[in-house]
């Protein structure tokens, strides 16, 4: 106390905002951490195994159709998942359980594995066009029986992704992902 009661007035004012600034900017990395992270893997309604999938040869993009054309992914319906398990493994528990949310005609109520936080603007479409993987940034979901966040889509993650390719200059704009 005897350090802040030497200092002037204007002295105490700017140690006080500097003290705010870097508890804002503790709470904003906290966030930025948190924020793109979920524990979907192991909420979701359905135990949907990636690699049976992948491995009868379904491209990632016939479920998650949209990325080569807009900027989200779809999160599959019902109606899709039924266009095959109409015929396909009925008698498993897991498709029974799915052709319920057909006869009930409501939506599988699935939980994304990535978010991204608000502030974030991400499109799946130029990344696609790019020759981006879906692997590049979610890892091997292929060999997923379980769809988990095994990569964390941090800005320096995606920095470094941009700085290797050929247009990194311009992907360094901050207006390419914050808009």
């Amino acid at each position: 106390m005897r350090v802040l009661g030497s200092l002037s007035s204007r002295q105490r004012l700017i140690a006080g905002v500097a003290v705010i600034g870097l508890l804002v900017l503790v709470v904003v990395a906290a966030l930025l951490v948190v924020g793109g992270q979920t524990d979907a893997a192991e909420e979701q309604p359905l135990a949907f195994n990636h690699e049976i999938h992948a491995q009868r040869g379904i491209q990632c993009q016939y479920c998650h159709y949209g990325v080569d054309n807009s900027p989200a992914a779809v999160i599959p319906s019902v109606e899709l998942c039924m266009g095959c398990h109409e015929h396909v493994r009925t008698d498993s528990p897991v498709i029974q359980d799915l052709t319920g949310y057909w006869e009930r005609q409501e939506p599988i109520p699935w939980h994304r594995v990535y978010e991204q936080p608000s502030f974030v603007y991400f499109n799946h479409q130029s990344h696609i066009a790019s020759g981006v993987t879906c692997g590049a940034c979610h890892g091997d979901v292929a060999s997923m029986t379980v769809a988990e966040q095994v990569v964390e889509h941090t800005m320096g993650f995606c920095l470094d992704c941009h700085g290797e390719q050929e247009n990194a200059r311009e992907l360094y704009d901050c207006a390419v992902c914050h808009r």
